[in-house]
């Protein structure tokens, strides 16, 4: 198998080690999570270089290279091609570890995934909500009675709305790449009376969480929704999860953790990485 060659600075600086946090999103809003946020704070003890590879190719170097996406995922496939130190943030998704050895280091979100990821030496959880834009804001009217927060996706389950009473919203991406799935299902919850939005911007999303009585998640174990669950959370609002997701429903027993947190393990990962 063929790809790009991602040269390494190696180990000894003049400088900040400089970080290549690797992605992928077609969304149209810049999505200003936890993650977003703990990059931000990185940046006290890095260079970190964002690259989106929807967008653009892998050109630059670096000390070392941090991807976030399911094992199988492009920025999975784009830090294996990297030579060592390397590290991956495993979105929320139960996709099996692969070959995992390929990895300086390996970041997971729940408790509940480390059983599924199994033994690492350089094993971290790392997760965390921005709490600088997610939090609770008084004086703001509780409209709304279950709010969905996702993409417009089978795995999201949004289906499941329909059997919910009083006002009900859903807001999310459109799929860029996958258009007639998320039109359809829009088109599905329209006839249900459930108030369908596009992608809005962290301030508005925060806005929303906080005019929310309760926020419900009704995807399955393989669709997501860790990050909404802790911004909810960290809004104040009640949230449900389907009972067949152990995964969701494990967060729910802790407090949210913030992204000055996250940014801890993050750097505690690297820097072991990088010795």
């Amino acid at each position: 198998m063929s790809g790009p060659k991602f040269p390494n600075t190696g180990t000894k600086y003049s400088k900040k080690p400089k970080i290549l946090f690797v992605y992928e999103s077609l969304h149209p809003v810049t999505v200003k999570d936890g993650l977003w946020a703990a990059l931000e704070e990185l940046e006290m003890t890095f260079q970190v270089e964002r690259v989106n590879l929807s967008k653009e190719d892998i050109l630059n170097k670096s000390d070392f290279i941090l991807g976030w996406g399911a094992f199988g995922s492009n920025p999975d496939h784009a830090c294996r091609f990297f030579s060592k130190p390397n590290g991956l943030c495993i979105a929320g998704n139960v996709n099996p570890p692969s070959k995992t050895d390929e990895y300086s280091a390996l970041f997971y979100e729940t408790k509940w995934y480390k059983k599924i990821l199994g033994k690492h030496p350089n094993a971290i959880r790392a997760f965390g909500v921005n709490t600088e834009i997610f939090r609770k804001i008084n004086g703001i009217e509780k409209d709304i009675d279950y709010l969905g927060v996702g993409a417009y996706a089978n795995w999201k389950r949004w289906e499941k709305f329909g059997d919910k009473k009083g006002k009900r919203v859903i807001v999310g991406e459109i799929q860029v790449d996958n258009r007639v799935e998320s039109e359809g299902i829009i088109n599905d919850l329209a006839v249900q009376d459930v108030d369908c939005l596009s992608m809005v911007s962290p301030e508005e999303l925060v806005l929303l969480y906080n005019r929310a009585k309760t926020v419900y998640m009704p995807s399955d174990v393989f669709g997501g929704g860790e990050r909404v669950v802790w911004e909810a959370l960290a809004c104040g609002c009640d949230v449900e999860i389907e009972d067949d997701n152990q995964k969701l429903k494990s967060l729910l027993k802790e407090e949210p953790l913030d992204h000055f947190h996250y940014a801890d393990k993050l750097k505690e990962g690297i820097l072991k990485a990088l010795k």
